[in-house]
């Protein structure tokens, strides 16, 4: 091996089968002019891949034991490929399969844990409620002799009570219907408010369109009776 002007060159010596007890030498020279301008390339074929220029050069040189180590690299990485894709998708698989088993389980053992809770509180409510009308049945028998007599104590309230609350009924009713008369009566007048609110706002609108071409007999407004009309009809027509 031989360097020159920052380059480096390999002399390759193979020696071929012996004829007469005499080895015959055959040997070339190489000039490698990538190395030595690649050094951070080469680092990383060796520490990423176990590969270096070395093996390479050697096996280039038939260099056995290099070439069945790189053939062996060779075999190992179409191997590598050729089944990469199905094994990746085999053990995705595996994996999403694994992780799905344990998260229906998780979800399976989390009900079961709540939907055991209610109903062992849903047998313990029912056991109260059991127990709860059993005594209420026994109450109701002490509670109706009481109750007989309570029953005669409300029976003359309520007598009572019906006879003030129709007194009060016919005095609302007619506080109810002088209201409603009242509020007839009133009617008009706001019905005319809503109106004259309603027509001064189209009035305005309007002013707002025409300027000085405005009239005020294109916008006519309802005008409805005052309450001493009202009033009139009232008298002729109830005879208040």
């Amino acid at each position: 091996m031989s360097n020159t002007s920052g380059e480096w060159s390999i002399t390759a010596t193979k020696y071929l089968p012996q004829k007469n007890n005499i080895a015959v030498k055959n040997s070339m020279k190489l000039k490698n002019q990538v190395t030595s301008k690649s050094r951070h390339l080469e680092r990383q074929l060796k520490n990423k891949f176990n590969a270096s220029t070395n093996l390479v050069v050697r096996a280039l040189t038939g260099d056995k034991s290099a070439l069945k180590l790189i053939g062996q690299m060779g075999n190992d990485g179409a191997k590598i490929s050729e089944f990469a894709p199905q094994v990746r998708e085999q053990m995705l698989a595996a994996i999403k399969g694994t992780e799905d088993l344990n998260l229906v389980l998780g979800d399976i053992y989390k009900q079961a844990g709540v939907s055991g809770e209610k109903i062992e509180r849903a047998v313990q409510s029912a056991i109260l409620a059991d127990t709860h009308l059993a005594n209420i049945l026994e109450e109701m028998k002490l509670d109706f002799a009481s109750s007989q007599n309570k029953e005669a104590l409300r029976h003359q309230q309520a007598t009572d009570h019906i006879k003030l609350k129709a007194w009060v009924d016919k005095h609302m009713m007619q506080v109810d219907g002088e209201y409603k008369m009242l509020q007839t009566e009133l009617q008009t007048d706001i019905r005319q408010q809503t109106i004259d609110l309603q027509h001064d706002r189209e009035l305005g609108k309007y002013y707002l369109e025409m300027g000085d071409n405005a009239r005020d007999d294109f916008k006519p407004k309802k005008q409805y009776a005052g309450r001493s009309i009202v009033q009139k009809i009232k008298d002729a027509l109830l005879g208040f």
